[in-house]
């Protein structure tokens, strides 16, 4: 297979007919793959040595802004051929990327028909059901015969997305079942579509977000979901492709929340993205956990005569705090992915929280026991024979060892009981349920690690703060 060196010394060389090898053996999503990585003095030399179908073809596979990048820069009678072999929904998207003068010269290339379909779909929110929609799917008639429904679709075959699975509407393009191509073909010409048809009318409404129409995808095993509008007249349908391209991008976008970055994903990759545009994204976060992580700091001053007094509890203040933060992360992972893949609703609160704090009380005494023994028998053993650890007079180690079990038990069953409900909480306030994810977890966690910790070793310990 070609490699992008090899394109890039095609363009370098200005051989045309090379390069225009090179794409022919590559598959298209190969090829603007290799077109994404080439820099914009390439990318424009790539688009003017090409035929007006390869560039659709190519077009076709890449991110919103480099197509709207490769098709800016043809000539216009190129540029109208281009954009009249791309589909509706990519037209769109290029819509959406451009500013109103470029816009209205799309329009303007394209036929009045195309023209108009590009518009409206570009005028959906690009995160709604509709904003991911293609209006090239077939509809048939009830009342049809199989001979009449293979002629129509024979008539429709090379504006038609999806083949595989087609509406059945009535006269205000409501759904009213589908039928599949097999049972078109395997079946007498005589028959009638309704009898062979089924009834199912799932649908999603235009305005649905983009998730909702990704999970019912996959809960419903669906090779495409039809869009439909407030009357339920079919607008179009999102293809498994797109569903792929949507999951990509919720799940890139939980990761990205997960890790505390903020604000709009860059379609046009990590290279590309201006510096500026990264450190817009990190910075309110990042200042604001720092702002937080604060209050650690202080907890550790208000309870600074504790450590003077006991100061092998210092030892343990980075175990506690680190197990309660993973405890937590874990917990809320667990949650987040439930209700990602719908499994449950904000609704079940009390049995999930419940269920997490009965998860966090059995790891945290086990991880307490396991401490506390395993130190009370290697620093009674090999530490305090020596002289290398102070346990001041009135304490025995085993009290100390205690106070350890104990604050562990009680952090990592909290940080799952919270790693558990924050998710749940935002879900319902209608915030994105990653936003309070690993960072914002952990951050919190720490805090209240370190106070339950020196608080029960005061109390423990008979020891003031």
């Amino acid at each position: 297979m070609p490699t992008l060196n090899e394109i890039e010394a095609a363009l370098e060389a200005g051989d045309e007919t090379r390069l225009g090898e090179i794409c022919a053996e590559l598959h298209p999503a190969d090829a603007a793959a290799a077109f994404v990585a080439l820099d914009e003095a390439e990318q424009e030399r790539f688009g003017h040595f090409l035929d007006n179908e390869a560039l659709s073809l190519i077009a076709s596979h890449l991110p919103s802004p480099e197509s709207a990048d490769l098709v800016a820069n043809l000539p216009e009678t190129d540029r109208g051929e281009v954009l009249g072999g791309l589909p509706d929904d990519i037209v769109a998207d290029i819509i959406q990327e451009s500013d109103a003068a470029q816009t209205e010269d799309i329009v303007r290339l394209l036929s009045s028909e195309m023209g108009e379909k590009a518009r409206r779909l570009a005028s959906y929110p690009d995160d709604s059901a509709a904003g991911w929609m293609t209006t090239a799917f077939a509809t048939l008639r009830e009342n049809m015969t199989v001979r009449e429904a293979i002629a129509a679709l024979d008539a429709i075959k090379e504006n038609t997305e999806v083949l595989a699975r087609i509406y059945v509407v009535d006269d205000y393009g409501r759904i009213l079942g589908k039928v599949r191509l097999r049972d078109l073909t395997f079946n007498k010409r005589s028959v009638l579509v309704r009898d062979i048809m089924d009834d199912e009318r799932l649908a999603i409404g235009a305005m649905a977000d983009q998730e909702e129409a990704v999970q019912m995808m996959v809960k419903y095993d669906m090779l495409a979901l039809p869009v439909v509008d407030d009357e339920g007249v079919l607008l179009g349908i999102i293809t498994h492709d797109d569903a792929l391209e949507i999951l990509e991008e919720e799940t890139t976008e939980d990761l990205e929340r997960a890790a505390a970055i903020g604000g709009d994903r860059d379609e046009e990759g990590y290279l590309k993205s201006p510096v500026i545009a990264h450190f817009r994204r990190r910075a309110v976060w990042v200042f604001f956990l720092a702002l937080v992580a604060i209050l650690s700091g202080l907890v550790i001053f208000a309870y600074e005569k504790l450590l003077d007094d006991v100061f092998i509890l210092a030892v343990y203040m980075p175990m506690i705090v680190a197990t309660g933060g993973n405890t937590g992360a874990q917990a809320a992972t667990m949650v987040i992915r439930a209700m990602s893949l719908g499994e449950f609703t904000p609704a079940a609160f009390t049995r999930v929280v419940w269920k997490e704090l009965r998860v966090g009380l059995a790891l945290g005494a086990l991880l307490g026991l396991l401490i506390a023994v395993g130190s009370w028998l290697v620093i009674g053993n090999f530490f305090v024979p020596g002289g290398m650890v102070d346990v001041p007079d009135g304490l025995s180690l085993g009290k100390v060892m205690l106070t350890v079990g104990i604050a562990l038990t009680v952090q990592v069953a909290a940080s799952t009981f919270i790693g558990a409900a924050l998710p749940m909480l935002a879900r319902a306030a209608k915030l994105d349920p990653a936003v309070v994810a690993s960072p914002a977890i952990t951050t919190v966690v720490d805090v209240l690690g370190l106070l339950i910790y020196f608080q029960l070793a005061a109390l423990i310990l008979g020891l003031g703060g």
